[in-house]
């Protein structure tokens, strides 16, 4: 681990980016390396923050740029002349360490000077450095050594945490301060910082500043190891092996994943899981000819390596195991002695079978993924889908009582852990919840009939509804007893009333002997 520190310490090594096969962004690192020329020809063409942005990655040797420290310094020239703060910063850096060009603190001193006049917190690190040091024009003054690593600390760079937690460990141009040492380790641990990562180790280890625990300390330790130059140049080989060669990259997860690294546990999981590699068969198995029975084992090898994730906090790995329970894949394990007793004694067995469908352990597993602490992005996801099944499980009384308000809950979480994805189904699962709530507050058909029975006013109603229904069937009856209203004014032909006709016809003749004589 010391080792592992003083190459992070002394200069800026390639770095390997821990990626998850299971996230859906590793899918798009081919598309990144096809977007590379573009962001080139961007930079070239005068863009400052995307010159600034290329010669970073070039320096540091991450997302999908190979580290090279002459194509670093050509992008950074690019943006430091339009005086962009970061790019002077990271060109004091080079300068600073001799990376690609003769070191030369001097020249580091004035790109220093430039970036820390525009706020840069890298800027103000590297002059922490000059000061600290001293050079040939400017004089070592631990004061100002002090003030510029707290200025780069407060604006978010984790190499002057490091160093601010340094000078206070050592109480050189302060006071001596074990605990704000501690308190600032870990600010840059926690922004991935591996010599941080070594100094709160030993701290750890020798209770000093904080409260000795050896088992902080060997997983600090172990994390430092981690970032060794053998395990990330496996890591890179099993990355650059995965499309072309599965099994063989399969082979390196599993070397590394014996040894304890959390991610190249979860990867080679996710690999047996969905039967991307066939290295633990029988040579006649091959891809993508797998047979039920395959992927039942492929399933049980899986299982194994996601527990062993799982027991190092991984989130992805805990909600897994927990869909392992739900749908019935993998193995459980039972402990039993002669007599069939679940007691442990020395007659006791270790028995394997096939896990069934098991909502207990589905419901433990989903419950600690829910609680485990976020200290990545990539983790969101994994918690969100978690509170999900929980509150699904609550919303549908699946292997627990039914309970809609912790059904809520969980569906509240969800969107809480995960704002910036599209939640949906929680959001459709909420509003199904209330409905469901309303419902339920419904009595049943026999309570109903037994409180229209019971309660005086269900009665009034019932009569005053009878009474209303009776008088409307009255109102029809009479209404059909009346003749038509239009047939009083509509004329009745003479034909049809013979006494009628009789006495106009007697009136004509009258009128003509009238008019006869």
């Amino acid at each position: 681990a010391k080792q592992v520190t003083e190459v992070y310490s002394v200069g800026m090594p390639q770095a390997v980016e821990l990626i998850r096969l299971n996230l859906p962004e590793k899918n798009d690192r081919k598309a990144a390396h096809t977007e590379l020329y573009l962001y080139m020809q961007m930079a070239e063409a005068g863009d400052v923050g995307v010159a600034a942005a290329v010669g970073k990655r070039y320096l540091l040797g991450i997302e999908g740029f190979k580290q090279n420290y002459k194509k670093a310094l050509q992008y950074l020239k690019i943006a430091a002349d339009q005086n962009h703060g970061g790019a002077l910063a990271l060109l004091g850096y080079t300068h600073c360490l001799g990376l690609g060009v003769r070191q030369n603190l001097d020249t580091a001193y004035s790109f220093f000077v430039s970036a820390s006049l525009q706020s840069d917190p890298y800027g103000h690190n590297g002059l922490g450095y000059i000061y600290f040091h001293g050079t040939s024009i400017q004089a070592r003054n631990l004061k100002l050594a002090f003030h510029h690593f707290n200025e780069s600390a407060y604006g978010g760079c984790s190499d002057g945490m490091f160093n601010l937690a340094s000078m206070y460990l050592k109480g050189i141009g302060t006071t001596q301060s074990f605990q704000r040492a501690v308190l600032w380790y870990t600010q840059a641990l926690d922004r991935g910082h591996t010599p941080a990562a070594y100094s709160l180790a030993i701290m750890h280890l020798n209770g000093v500043g904080t409260v000795r625990d050896c088992d902080i300390a060997v997983n600090l330790l172990k994390t430092v190891c981690e970032r060794g130059l053998w395990v990330t140049s496996k890591l890179q080989q099993a990355y650059q092996l995965q499309d072309a060669r599965p099994d063989l990259s399969a082979w390196m997860f599993l070397k590394l994943a014996e040894t304890g690294h959390e991610v190249a546990q979860m990867n080679v999981a996710h690999i047996f899981d969905h039967g991307s590699a066939t290295l633990l068969h029988h040579e006649s198995v091959v891809r993508p000819n797998l047979t039920d029975s395959d992927h039942r084992w492929n399933k049980i090898f899986a299982q194994r390596f996601y527990e062993m994730s799982a027991e190092q906090k991984s989130a992805s790995s805990e909600l897994r195991l927990g869909d392992y329970a739900f749908y019935g894949y993998g193995l459980a394990a039972e402990v039993a002695d002669s007599a069939g007793s679940d007691a442990l004694d020395d007659g006791e067995e270790v028995r394997h079978r096939p896990q069934g469908v098991d909502y207990d352990a589905a419901l433990m597993h989903y419950r600690k993924t829910t609680e485990v602490k976020i200290t990545g992005q990539w983790m969101q996801p994994f918690v969100a889908q978690a509170a999900f099944n929980l509150g699904y499980m609550y919303e549908l009384g699946i292997g627990v009582s039914q309970d809609l308000h912790m059904a809520k809950r969980f569906f509240n979480q969800c969107l809480e852990v995960n704002p910036s994805a599209d939640n949906v189904p929680a959001k459709l699962m909420l509003i199904l919840n209330q409905f469901h709530a309303y419902w339920i507050r419904v009595p049943h058909a026999e309570k109903l009939m037994v409180a229209v029975r019971t309660d005086g006013r269900c009665t009034a109603i019932l009569a005053c509804l009878v009474g209303s229904g009776l008088l409307l069937m009255v109102r029809v009856l009479l209404a059909n007893a009346r003749p038509p209203t239009q047939r009083a004014h509509q004329p009745v032909p003479v034909g049809e009333m013979p006494e009628v006709a009789a006495a106009v016809e007697d009136l004509r003749r009258r009128q003509a002997a009238v008019d006869a004589g």
